[in-house]
């Protein structure tokens, strides 16, 4: 009887972590969209190029963030860990490549920068903001890809 109980109550808290995992995806998902409301309220100048190119990508960050809430909002439903074992690898995997491919991309965008004329405080606000969207951008498409696509065991 006592073992019952037992595998009830993992069974109680593996939905329960779940549960809190898709809320905390879901709550960041809303301070991000709090922070770019605000950012567009607080603007004086009216919005350029870059501005959009900006909301647009952090659109599409969060709504990464909220597709992995609702995934492990339904995983949580139908009982199964939000973070099992082919999830955690996919994401370190995801990471790993991100990151590598990332450096690449910093030091493409160092000498993009050479090339066009922005002042020097714009200059690092500029090289640090698109240097994390871009990193974030291209951690989510590689974990979209190796979600779908599964990665190679023997590979690793």
């Amino acid at each position: 009887m006592l073992e019952i109980v037992n595998i009830v109550l993992e069974i109680n808290n593996m939905i329960m972590k779940a549960k809190n995992l898709a809320l905390v995806k879901f709550t960041v998902a809303a301070f991000i969209l709090g922070l770019m409301g605000f950012w567009i309220f607080k603007t004086t100048r009216p919005l350029n190029e870059l501005a959009y190119g900006t909301i647009g990508v952090m659109l599409i960050i969060v709504g990464f963030v909220i597709y992995s809430g609702i995934q492990a909002l339904k995983a949580a439903k139908s009982g199964l860990n939000a973070e099992d074992e082919l999830s955690k690898k996919i994401t370190q995997k995801a990471a790993s490549m991100a990151f590598s491919i990332s450096i690449y991309m910093w030091l493409i965008g160092m000498f993009a920068l050479d090339v066009f004329s922005v002042d020097s405080v714009n200059k690092a606000k500029l090289v640090i903001a698109i240097g994390m969207m871009g990193m974030t951008l291209i951690f989510i498409f590689i974990r979209l890809y190796l979600s779908k696509v599964g990665i190679d065991d023997d590979n690793d």
